[in-house]
This record gives C-alpha cells, sequence and structure tokens, in this order.
C-alpha cells in the first residue's frame, strides 16, 4: 500500500510541510499568498476527510446550524470542506481588508539619524 500514489503524495507533502512549518510571512501579502495556498491542499485533504465520514455529521451540521446566515442559505451539504474553507476564505478576506503590515510606510524620504534627509 505504501506504493500508492496517493499514500506517497500525502506522506511526502507532509514531511515538506513539516521541514517548513515554522516560516515567518514577511508581509500580510505573503501570508495572503501562503493561506490561498493552504486552500489548494486544504480543498483534497477535505476530500478525503468527508469521503471516508471521518467528521461525525453532528459536527458539520452543528457547525451550520450557528454560522451566519449568508453560509446557511448555500445549497451545498454541510461537510468539513464547507466548513475549513469557509473559515480560510473569511481569513484571506480579512488579511486582504487590513492595512499592509510589511513595514511600508510609503515615506517618500528617510531621515537619517544625524537629521538629514537620504535622497
Amino acid at each position: 500500500m505504501q506504493d500508492h500514489p496517493q499514500v506517497r503524495a500525502y506522506t511526502e507533502a507532509a514531511l515538506s510541510l513539516r521541514a517548513e512549518r515554522y516560516w515567518d510571512y514577511g508581509s500580510r501579502d505573503e501570508r495572503v499568498e501562503f493561506l490561498r495556498a493552504l486552500g489548494e491542499v486544504l480543498t483534497e485533504v477535505c476530500y478525503h476527510l468527508d469521503l471516508n465520514e471521518v467528521l461525525p455529521p453532528i459536527i458539520p451540521e452543528a457547525w451550520h446550524d450557528v454560522t451566519a446566515a449568508a453560509v446557511r442559505r448555500l445549497t451545498a451539504r454541510p461537510s468539513a470542506k464547507l466548513l475549513l474553507l469557509t473559515y480560510l476564505d473569511l481569513r484571506i478576506e480579512q488579511l486582504i481588508a487590513e492595512p499592509d503590515d510589511s513595514g511600508n510606510t510609503e515615506a517618500e524620504g528617510v531621515t537619517a539619524p544625524d537629521g538629514a534627509a537620504d535622497p
């Protein structure tokens, strides 16, 4: 079974991701880019969570009952994918709406410690 392409792919992905677990995002844009990539992986993981009925049905149903009205109106049945990707997408939207925290003040010049302005 170790030779099955899905087993190998998930095992290799886990090792690769674990090696970069503590990567520090340099800016909001990098965090958004990372979360979008995470969404791609999460979509595949959720597919298998749902296919293998990992979550008891009560979990996504309970989440569906307490979530925002806009999500409750969706015609998709409650699932791991709907639960997790909805919150991931909301977080991405929040980050995009926030000011960039990269330290760029958009200042045109920098004042040197001696008081002289850099060109």
